[in-house]
């Protein structure tokens, strides 16, 4: 792997295998994540049981969760109606002012925090420009719009 490319701690098939055990291991303390492609399927409007389980899961540990999301409000707003986590929508990652400020809401320490997500070049990116650690997972179904497959692309021939 290129020495320039974006570097995650570890990868994981799904953001399910990521476990309360697993973020205590790494002392991480607070997770960002983001929704399309890494939580369900690129603009499903609803979190689906399996998500509900793992927040809860991640609540019940003592584990903040923020959802991250380059997506518009609207998009948001359907998805975490009914759920207890902090949202932070139109973030523009791989900036990091969306990341720094939800550090600071959650009241976690950048070396306690982990970015989850399914983009080098957005999620990963944003992860190592903030300072923090990041999980990679693999992107949840293929619904993505051309230019997020034109960037998977791009990021599996640069990771050969």
């Amino acid at each position: 792997m290129n020495d320039s490319y974006p570097k995650y701690l570890m990868a994981f098939d799904s953001y399910k295998d990521i476990t309360p055990d697993i973020l205590k291991e790494y002392n991480i303390q607070g997770i960002l994540v983001d929704l399309d492609d890494t939580l369900v399927i690129h603009n499903y409007p609803v979190p689906d049981k399996s998500v509900q389980e793992w927040l809860m899961q991640m609540e019940h540990a003592g584990i903040p969760v923020c959802i991250i999301s380059n997506n518009q409000k609207k998009r948001m707003m359907s998805f975490i109606k009914d759920l207890n986590v902090g949202y932070f929508y139109n973030s523009f990652k791989p900036r990091t002012h969306v990341i720094e400020y939800a550090l600071g809401v959650m009241n976690i320490k950048r070396e306690n925090a982990v970015l989850i997500g399914d983009q080098l070049f957005t999620d990963v990116l944003a992860a190592n420009r903030a300072k923090i650690k990041s999980f990679l997972v693999k992107p949840v179904g293929t619904k993505s719009t051309i230019f997020i497959k034109i960037k998977r692309y791009i990021e599996r021939k640069m990771s050969k």
